[in-house]
């Protein structure tokens, strides 16, 4: 009963509140509403350290802070709130019994105790069906998704023409015939490029899964490692093509990039590109369609040129190129060894995601997906940011030659474990 009026009190305090006017703080004993200012010692600037290498929560966060006026801060040293890729370990989560009542009383309505397992979101080309229709026709969406390699690199280089000059062009897709269109239609207007992605995602995280799919069928085995440098090239020279494929055809808010700017995009420039529709593809998890406000978002698969010689003990090629990547999921929960401050900033932002009417909305966007397991997920910090310096030093190349690609995949490999 009292789990059910705790429940109960924070719908009821979150429901009489508008948008702009909730500012939720959880407080100590006697516990006012959590629409209550802080104390006036506590007043000023607020924020919230997060621990989340993984951008799980990103949109959700950024969304927090926006309505929340709480600057959010990513940092592994001494962080409230961790996205973890695996659970806790015993003393690393805040107990929930410490917790403020209303906070505690939210995350046990949400099913989780003293940390709540994240469901995974699909992973791979965000695209809008009306911009997809509007370009190639009815179907576009499907065909996308099934076309295989092949017919992916050819219609990206008709594209590429048609972007420079758009002319009629004929390009097939899934084994069927669809045709760009004469003109450039109105609600392609702002469109500039193929792809956008953030620089957190763009060359290390999910998008590896496929290549170590080849190889290993789960995260520990991928972290643990004991492929070959030969048994692995051959996916990280399918993993360099998709990277200079986008890098080639790559677009911002204000328009397309070109190759060798050595450009970056935050993820909320690159979601700004994608909801404006100046790219048409955003590689990304489909969390980020209600945080762009995208409505009729579909997500395809990554193309990858993977063949039959390049499977070492890992997924079949139908798996590896069939689907989304399922990623993104994890643990939450509030560190232990946060100070007391930084433990109401945790709790407040907990109350907020599974309570408030925003909260809730960014929630039920966070489903579990179906697709390849994201066996990236257990890799080390320091290989996923080695991997992601060796990606970084494309964006600086005006040519992709296989002395460029080279270099990237002996990087890589001395990387991987």
């Amino acid at each position: 009963m009292k789990r059910l009026l705790c429940i109960l009190l924070a719908a009821a305090l979150l429901a009489g509140c508008g948008a702009g006017e909730l500012r939720l703080w959880p407080q100590a004993e006697p516990t006012p509403a959590p629409s209550a200012p802080p104390a006036a010692e506590q007043a000023g600037p607020r924020r919230l350290a997060v621990s989340d290498g993984s951008g799980a929560l990103a949109a959700v966060l950024e969304a927090y802070g926006a309505a929340q006026g709480v600057e959010v801060e990513y940092t592994d040293e001494a962080p409230a709130l961790v996205v973890s890729a695996t659970a806790p370990e015993a003393g690393q989560a805040l107990a929930a019994e410490e917790m403020d009542g209303l906070t505690r009383a939210a995350l046990s309505a949400a099913g989780g105790g003293d940390a709540l397992e994240l469901p995974s979101g699909a992973y791979g080309y965000l695209a809008r069906a009306d911009l997809l229709e509007a370009l190639l026709g009815a179907g576009a969406a499907e065909a996308l998704a099934g076309a295989s390699y092949s017919e992916w690199s050819a219609f990206l280089q008709a594209l590429a023409g048609w972007l420079e000059q758009p002319a009629a062009a004929d390009v097939t897709l899934a084994g069927q015939d669809y045709a760009l269109p004469a003109e450039k239609p109105a609600a392609l207007e702002e469109l500039a490029a193929a792809f956008t992605v953030a620089a957190q995602d763009q060359f290390s995280g999910p998008v590896l899964a496929p290549v170590l799919g080849t190889c290993y069928k789960t995260a520990e085995q991928a972290a643990a490692g004991g492929r070959t440098d030969a048994e692995q090239v051959g996916a990280l020279n399918s993993l360099w093509t998709l990277l200079s494929e986008e890098l080639q055809s790559l677009a911002g808010p204000e328009g397309a990039l070109p190759a060798g700017s050595g450009a970056a995009l935050t993820r909320a420039q690159a979601r700004e590109a994608f909801a404006r529709g100046t790219a048409l593809f955003y590689r990304a998890s489909d969390t980020e369609l209600a945080a762009a406000g995208v409505e009729n978002g579909v997500v395809l698969p990554l193309k990858f040129s993977f063949d039959n010689t390049d499977l070492h003990g890992g997924y079949a090629l139908e798996e590896l190129l069939g689907q989304p990547v399922a990623a993104g999921g994890g643990w939450l929960y509030i560190s232990a060894n946060a100070d007391a401050d930084a433990r109401r900033e945790a709790e407040a932002f907990l109350l907020w995601f599974y309570a408030s009417e925003e909260g809730r909305r960014l929630a039920a966007g966070t489903q579990q997906a179906e697709g390849l397991p994201d066996v990236s997920a257990a890799l080390a910090g320091e290989t996923l940011e080695a991997v992601a310096a060796a990606g970084r030093q494309l964006t600086e190349l005006t040519r992709f030659d296989t002395a460029g690609r080279r270099a990237y995949t002996d990087a890589v490999l001395a990387a991987l474990p």
